[in-house]
């Protein structure tokens, strides 16, 4: 025969006390443990000079999100191999832009416009804050009409190689 205790109040309230203290130990010890993570990978990305524009932070214990703004894509790759090589990184979020996809994605804009305002010959190599203008056009006007065109949706300074080859008098 199988006798069953019953708790008293007081067994029952100490029991669900000592669950609660070992829960919030957990929890205390998890974020310690993600925030420390977190300062070893910031201190790794921060010891290259290449990684200056990298931050990071830890949601979860052994995985780290990139965050911020590198260079380029070799940079951004940089970032997350550094991160993999910290002691207790078991996932890495990349998260990172780069300043080229920035360039890339103002570069297509502004071919994408010339392109559909008729100047298909020319194109634009965006660089920082300078927009490269190349190609050929036959007239001077359209010369001008494409400066006013990147103008009227970039403040990037232009930089113009184009240059002007008349088309035939015949």
């Amino acid at each position: 025969m199988r006798t069953i205790r019953t708790l008293t109040v007081t067994e029952s309230v100490a029991g669900v006390l000592i669950a609660m203290i070992v829960i919030c130990t957990a929890q205390i010890a998890y974020g310690a443990s993600a925030t420390l993570l977190a300062k070893k990978v910031t201190a790794a990305l921060h010891g290259d000079r290449r990684l200056n524009g990298a931050e990071c932070y830890s949601a979860t214990p052994g995985v780290i999100i990139l965050t911020g703004k590198v260079f380029d894509e070799k940079s951004r790759t940089l970032a997350e191999v550094t991160a993999y090589r910290v002691r207790g990184v078991q996932q890495v979020v990349n998260t990172l832009l780069t300043d080229t996809g920035q360039w890339q994605a103002e570069e297509a804009k502004i071919n994408d416009t010339l392109a559909l305002n008729g100047l298909e010959s020319l194109s634009v190599r965006v660089i920082g804050s300078q927009a490269y203008l190349s190609g050929k056009v036959t007239s001077q006007a359209d010369q001008q009409r494409a400066l006013r065109v990147i103008a009227s949706i970039s403040s990037l300074q232009v930089v113009n190689f184009s240059w002007v080859v008349p088309g035939s008098v015949f």
